[in-house]
């Protein structure tokens, strides 16, 4: 523990000259350099405050040892030489603050710079700046992460930050969630306390993260159980997605992302390139909440929600290098599906890499929503179902009848389509007419069994996996 009479006697002080005031007071925890006397006024307790020319520009010498006295300094110093008064002396003397004057040739940063150096190196300050930091943490238990640095940066007096990756040539201290690394406390300087607090922050942002990712987590699980539900249970998952967070009674914008480069589905490392995206984008301050991103069936579902029906027009280029579909705004739990299998569907008529709006559709959106009701879904399944008696052919049996009749019963178009030879298209046709017992020739079955591909492929995946039935 330090006091002026200690500062004094070292060779960053020596040159420190006593004009008034106890020197031994208060022990001085801390060396900052003024500029302006309003940083006088938000000085730490404890602080030796260096005040500058400009400072002092149209503020007295009393007017300085009455803010530092109010701020409960250890001491100020004025640019010397400096004159006494009785009422300087008087005033220094009842506010318990040292007044000292610099020599006029030494440079401030380094008066400042060498009793940091002095402080810093005293264990007992060490310890105790360390040690009320650390409190000021425990106090702060379950603030967000800017309050978390805030609070460290001010109790130790140095400015941390965060980094994904950290730099060649900065402090830092590893995140952890969960056991792996999950970015960086940065930190400039040598002051081992500074060191030691970066160590708690680090495992307190980890704490932070693991407990925002559980909810977030929990928040999607209650989102896809309200997506895969039927209707008779629609009311159940939405007061578990309710629960969890999920403002399910808002108005709901989904938009469905498919990464061209994987069309089995979203690798890894893509889901977490939105996850950022959608995070760090100023969406403004009308969302209720932060949006939900989930991966669902063949892609990436992200969820925006308002309280009223006032969702902005999501730019197209908010999605780089994936194909995007954006559903319409719709309410409530039911308005939530809608709008998700409707954004899905959108994905599906866009090109690699583009936007597609669900009420640009045309024609397809018209044959969306007809596919999207649980009825329809029903009936189709219903129709197709004596296909799962073809054996190896009835995983394929569905994207070839599609195929087959998209090309308007063209088995060479159809062949192009799957990459099959036209004769193996010709003999698939042939099974499938024949277990189904349908006439392809027959306008009004193709059209019902048209619609009935659309709407399994559209809302179905491979059993146990994210993959559509459409990739195959």
């Amino acid at each position: 523990m330090h006091h002026v009479s200690d500062l004094l006697r070292t060779p960053a002080g020596r040159r420190l000259t006593l004009v008034a005031g106890p020197w031994d007071a208060r022990p001085v925890d801390s060396v900052i350099l003024v500029d302006e006397m309003r940083e006088l006024e938000s000085a730490a307790r404890g602080a030796l405050a260096i005040l500058s020319r400009h400072a002092m520009h149209g503020a007295g010498v009393l007017e300085a040892l009455a803010v530092a006295g109010r701020r409960e300094l250890a001491a100020i110093v004025v640019p010397g030489p400096s004159g006494t008064s009785p009422d300087i002396v008087g005033t220094a003397r009842r506010a318990g603050v040292a007044l000292l004057t610099g020599a006029s040739d030494q440079p401030l940063s380094e008066t400042v710079l060498g009793l940091s150096a002095v402080l810093r190196a005293d264990p007992s300050l060490l310890l105790r700046r360390t040690r009320d930091a650390i409190e000021g943490l425990g106090a702060i238990e379950g603030a967000g992460e800017d309050d978390i640095l805030r609070a460290a940066s001010g109790a130790i007096g140095v400015e941390y930050g965060v980094a994904e990756v950290a730099g060649p040539s900065a402090n830092s201290a590893v995140i952890r969630v969960d056991g792996r690394p999950d970015g960086y406390v940065c930190w400039d300087g040598e002051d081992p306390a500074a060191a030691i607090v970066a160590g708690v922050v680090a495992t307190t942002l980890g704490r932070v993260r693991a407990s925002a990712r559980a909810a977030e987590g929990a928040r999607e699980q209650a989102v896809l159980a309200l997506l895969r539900v039927g209707v008779k249970e629609v009311r159940t998952a939405a007061r578990r997605a309710r629960h969890e967070g999920v403002p399910v009674e808002g108005w709901h914008v989904a938009v469905f992302l498919r990464d061209p480069a994987s069309p089995a589905g979203p690798a890894e490392t893509t889901t977490r390139r939105v996850r950022k995206a959608v995070a760090t984008a100023p969406w403004g301050e009308d969302l209720a909440g932060s949006p939900v991103v989930t991966r669902w069936q063949d892609g990436i579902l992200v969820l925006f929600t308002t309280d009223e029906r006032a969702v902005a027009d999501l730019p197209n280029d908010a999605w780089p290098r994936l194909t995007a579909g954006i559903g319409t705004c719709q309410p409530g739990p039911d308005g939530l599906r809608r709008t998700a299998s409707q954004a899905r569907a959108a994905a599906g008529r866009a090109a690699a890499g583009e936007v597609a709006r669900f009420d640009r559709l045309g024609a397809y959106a018209i044959l969306a929503e007809l596919g999207g009701s649980d009825s329809a879904l029903v009936a189709a399944r219903d129709m197709l179902a004596p296909l799962d008696g073809l054996g190896v052919l009835a995983d394929h049996a569905v994207p070839t009848l599609k195929a087959y009749l998209d090309s308007w019963g063209s088995r060479t178009r159809a062949a192009e389509l799957l990459n099959l030879h036209p004769n193996a298209v010709a003999h698939r046709i042939r099974r499938i007419s024949e277990v189904l017992g349908a006439d392809l020739s027959d306008p009004q079955t193709r059209f019902a069994l048209h619609v009935a591909c659309h709407v399994v492929l559209d809302r179905e995946c491979l059993p146990g996996t994210t993959d559509a039935i459409s990739s195959l």
